[in-house]
């Protein structure tokens, strides 16, 4: 599989956090950053255990430091569906819940 031209790996400075943000709340993260190309930085699967029905969601994870980096051109013509995650925010949203530092 072609995931695009290959250089030298680089992640965003909050790639760390994000991370370690998903694992905080009980989502299992796999590092896909250093396959480059149309992939993102992350493959993130969740199920919330509020919930009674058992769906497991997936989503590939993009992570930016700021709204004003811009993605890729081979990330702007992927056909998978990239979720961009800028911020600490962006992760309680995604996964419908509430930030414990704010409570």
């Amino acid at each position: 599989m072609n995931t695009g031209p290959r250089f030298a790996r680089q992640v965003d400075g909050n790639h760390s956090e994000i991370r370690q943000l998903f694992r905080d709340c009980g989502a299992v993260w796999l590092d896909t950053s250093n396959q480059g190309g149309k992939l993102g930085d992350g493959i993130v699967q969740y199920r919330d255990p509020l919930t009674r029905n058992y769906e497991i969601k997936t989503w590939l994870i993009e992570v930016k430091a700021n709204k004003k980096k811009k993605l890729t051109e081979s990330q702007k013509k992927n056909p998978l569906q990239l979720t961009r995650i800028n911020c600490r925010a962006d992760v309680f949203d995604l996964l419908n819940q509430n930030d414990w530092e704010l409570q």
